[in-house]
């Protein structure tokens, strides 16, 4: 487990892997009450969101990058964040019409009605908070359309000279002003558990204190609900970011995605929608200095929460009391399918990135209320301990007999049972 210490602001939560860190902001009561702000609004016909936060103090992020099966797994997004509730929340357009956000989750709001920023009017988002303070956005609008004209999937080399997959898009320019491009993706990949099997272990009647010895019923009984092919999800967490001349209306080719070829996630059939948005140069500079910060390597002691300007304020216009941008752009979707052997057609597939060696164990274990003298236990953690636990898939029977052999041989869960790593429902754009 990797120790990481940093400030957090819940807009900066996609920095992954990042060193101690000193960002000069000291953790007082007036830190504490800057508002963050995550808001865009664009040209679909939908229920928009905003999200709103509070800065925090140092926290102690225990974060697995390797899978640990004695380790929960953590909602980060929602654990580690302070979510700022009982707010009221608005949109205003030019035409005068106004629309209303309701708190659907803590520090999420959600448009009462279907709407979509149109071209030509512009947008201002209103905010005021459980303790009367108002915040408001400069007017913002549209400028440009862009449409991703032909989305796709090469071989080629990273920056790093490592081998893989880019996922390329083709933009056309239709209208307006199109300088500024920002990337977001939502890719989706089948997972099979290379350790399934069509039974599993089911533990009822535990006594693990009971006296003389530990009461249990343990069976293999067929698995009641699919556990074999499940479908990961990841959303992008990196500022993707690129100009170009809008005097040039000529397809232009960008790599939103790369893909290392030994990444396990595109083992068998992989999917990612990408979307562009065309936004305007205050926003470009704004995640460009957001995406400045993030990286590993500079020298952050000198950056202070005000040197991040977006184009929200505080009605007492009050610098350092909100963090945030609220955007408004237009947006073009398009999705891929691939499967590894279309790229790689006679290699192996990408290594499963957990080691699922076969483990075997006593079955059982003695009392935890023994009060006798016992020597130390030289022997894994028994079955039942496991199944109890929930970390274990069974495979077989075991018969070996060893020391500290048991009856059954098993796995870590996340190598039997692919719901550790997704949802064993497919997806309804999925195709095979």
């Amino acid at each position: 487990m990797r120790k990481i210490t940093l400030i957090i602001l819940p807009l900066l939560l996609f920095i992954n892997c990042i060193e101690e860190v000193d960002l000069g902001i000291e953790a007082d009561d007036e830190v504490l009450k800057i508002l963050i702000v995550e808001a865009t609004l664009t040209n679909e016909l939908k229920n928009h969101t905003v999200a709103l936060s509070r800065m925090d103090t140092l926290v102690d992020l225990g974060i697995d990058s390797v899978y640990n099966p004695y380790t929960p797994i953590r909602d980060i997004n929602r654990d580690l964040v302070r979510y700022e509730t009982n707010a009221t929340v608005s949109i205003e357009n030019s035409n005068g019409t106004t629309y209303s956000f309701n708190e659907s989750s803590p520090g999420i709001y959600e448009s009462d009605i279907q709407f979509a920023a149109e071209m030509g009017s512009s947008y201002q988002l209103n905010i005021v908070t459980s303790d009367g303070k108002k915040y408001t956005s400069t007017d913002m609008e549209i400028e440009g359309l862009a449409s991703i004209s032909n989305i796709y999937a090469e071989k080629t080399t990273s920056e790093s000279g490592a081998e893989g997959i880019g996922i390329f898009v083709d933009n056309t320019i239709e209208t307006g002003s199109v300088q500024n491009l920002r990337y977001t993706y939502d890719e989706t990949y089948k997972i099979i558990a290379p350790n399934w099997s069509p039974n599993e272990f089911k533990l009822t009647n535990y006594d693990p204190c009971a006296l003389p010895e530990v009461t249990y019923d343990l069976e293999i009984v067929e698995r009641e609900e699919e556990q074999q092919v499940c479908y990961g999800n990841n959303l992008s967490n990196t500022i993707i970011q690129t100009q170009q001349s809008s005097i040039n209306t000529d397809a232009q080719k960008f790599m939103v995605r790369f893909l290392d070829e030994e990444n396990f996630i595109i083992s068998h059939r992989y999917s990612i929608e990408v979307s562009q948005l065309v936004s305007g140069s205050a926003s470009y500079s704004f995640y460009d200095q957001l995406n400045n910060f993030s990286q590993t390597g500079n020298i952050f002691s000198q950056i202070q929460p005000g040197f991040l300007e977006g184009n929200l304020s505080s009605e007492d216009d009050r610098q350092g009391t909100v963090i945030g941008f609220f955007d408004v752009v237009s947006v073009s979707k398009s999705r891929l399918f691939f499967n590894y052997t279309d790229f790689y057609p006679n290699e192996e597939l990408p290594p499963y990135p957990f080691n699922c060696n076969e483990l075997t164990a006593p079955e059982s274990h003695v009392s935890f209320c023994f009060s006798g003298m016992r020597g130390p236990n030289p022997c894994p953690q028994s079955i039942i301990q496991q199944v109890d636990l929930d970390l274990i898939s069974y495979v077989k029977p075991n018969f070996n007999d060893g020391q500290c052999d048991g009856p059954h041989i098993f796995v870590p869960k996340v190598c039997g049972d692919c719901t550790v790593l997704g949802s064993n429902i497919q997806p309804d754009f999925w195709v095979e």
